[in-house]
């Protein structure tokens, strides 16, 4: 088997997946890291967030539309990983700010915040770009 080199390598057809992935996975470790108190407060809901996010392209994967119905639902899931995908920006940026207000938290890195924010615009342009090549590849479906 043949190696491709790195500056030849493109993205691959369902990027969306392993970076939903890579998403989820940052988000549990990070949120490990917040303190305890805030479990139910802060982190439960966007440890939820992410997961929804993966389980929704998950799900937009799994369905291979043979007619109009199945490229909706297919469409549908892909639209609800990115509502989530916008939720999940807009907890991070109050969990930030929650924690940074009370002078007894470590602030969290704004490294941290930068991947996790650099993972969510990478995966909501890959859902874009996956939405609309869905678009043109079912458009013939009835």
């Amino acid at each position: 088997m043949s190696s491709v080199l790195k500056s030849k390598r493109g993205e691959s057809a369902v990027q969306f997946l392993d970076t939903a992935r890579e998403l989820e996975i940052y988000t549990i470790k990070t949120c490990a890291r917040f303190p305890k108190r805030y479990m139910f407060l802060v982190t439960k809901g966007i440890v939820d967030l992410s997961r929804q996010i993966y389980n929704d392209v998950k799900a937009a994967n799994s369905i291979y539309p043979t007619n109009a119905a199945e490229a909706q639902l297919r469409k549908n899931h892909i639209l609800q990983a990115n509502c989530a995908l916008q939720s999940l920006l807009s907890q991070l940026d109050i969990a930030r700010e929650f924690i940074r207000q009370n002078d007894a938290n470590k602030p969290i890195k704004s490294a941290v915040y930068e991947r996790w924010v650099e993972l969510i615009t990478t995966e909501a342009k890959l859902l874009a770009a996956l939405k609309q090549s869905d678009k043109e590849r079912y458009k013939n479906l009835t």
